[in-house]
């Protein structure tokens, strides 16, 4: 793997892979300040934690990749958006044994359907958001939830083991870690979630809709992957990054990995949407439900990347510049 010298990265252009339009939910200001109120209700942050925590603007996230949900399931998936990358802050310097503590404590509060016992805001923020969600769905969902929920926190002391041991995995050993530890399958679930409907396991089991699913996953952690990377690089913590195992197995230098991760996500896009000239039918009214759900996922991925320039959160205060330019800076982050 060649050194990281460079001062500056020239990410690729992947909303332009996309012909897909994403608007803002219009009910994003109703429900802006109670998802926030709720948050801050736990007291997880505090000071310039909870402003750092904000200026990521979680809620715009939401209402980019759920643009079309009514003003109550909004609210729902952006309380579990919030949810979500409040964990992710929280862990984001916990070593592997508290990283590990940390997952089985997620687990373990999820799972349960008793009483919580521990007054940990994080636990509480969960039971009580598994709580609105197990009333407002069914068993095929709920079921989907937990196991990708499991699934997400067990291999998350991966990453903060390669964190710690430097170790550069294989691209392939590295998709198979990320596509659980990114969280984004329980989004992917809230997608059906927000457009009240539930695809049967026989859906999911057929290959070619797999294949589509898969290649929507591996756009949306890239995206998040390539994107964060200069932030990444200014923690030390770019070990964990797509980017770092493609310079590694490729023996290729930085940039040179960013415009790989390009064709690589317009190779993932052009799957995508092969497949769909290849779904079989299920009949009525499935035939629509699975439409409208795939896309849900491409409005999720242009969502993601219309957001990313919206706020600090992977691009520092030059965010809007970078929109502009796809110049990232590689020296400390300004977040």
């Amino acid at each position: 793997m060649a050194p990281t010298t460079q001062q500056q990265l020239h990410i690729p252009d992947l909303l332009s892979i996309l012909n897909i339009q994403s608007d803002t939910n219009p009910y994003e200001d109703v429900v802006r300040p109670e998802t926030e109120k709720w948050v801050s209700s736990y007291g997880i942050f505090t000071g310039t934690s909870w402003d750092k925590f904000l200026a990521s603007d979680v809620p715009r996230f939401s209402s980019r990749t759920f643009s079309y949900a009514d003003r109550d399931k909004l609210r729902d998936c952006t309380d579990f958006c919030l949810l979500m990358f409040a964990l992710d802050d929280i862990t984001d310097d916990e070593d592997q044994k508290e990283g590990t503590l940390t997952g089985q404590a997620c687990i373990r509060t999820m799972q349960s359907d008793g009483p919580l016992l521990s007054s940990s805001p994080g636990e509480r923020m969960i039971k009580d958001y598994r709580a609105r969600f197990f009333k407002s769905t069914g068993p095929v969902l709920q079921r989907r939830l937990l196991k990708d929920w499991e699934a997400t926190f067990n291999a998350f002391p991966k990453e903060l083991e390669v964190r710690e041991s430097k170790e550069v995995l294989s691209i392939e050993e590295y998709t198979l870690i990320r596509r659980d530890n990114c969280a984004l399958r329980m989004g992917f679930t809230h997608i059906e979630y927000a457009l009240g409907i539930e695809l049967p396991d026989e859906v999911y089991q057929n290959p070619v809709f797999n294949e589509m699913y898969l290649a929507a996953l591996d756009m949306a952690w890239l995206l998040n992957d390539v994107y964060s990377y200069g932030k990444e690089h200014a923690k030390g913590q770019a070990t964990w990054n797509y980017l770092t195992c493609v310079m590694h197995e490729k023996s290729i230098d930085l940039q040179t990995a960013a415009d790989y991760s390009g064709i690589k996500f317009r190779e993932l896009y052009d799957r995508f949407i092969d497949g769909k000239s290849r779904l079989p039918s299920w009949g009525k009214p499935l035939d629509s439900d699975v439409a409208v759900f795939l896309e849900g996922l491409g409005i999720w991925l242009a969502g993601t990347l219309r957001w990313c320039f919206e706020m600090p959160r992977y691009f520092g205060p030059r965010y809007e510049d970078v929109r502009f330019t796809y110049l990232v800076d590689l020296g400390v982050f300004e977040g």
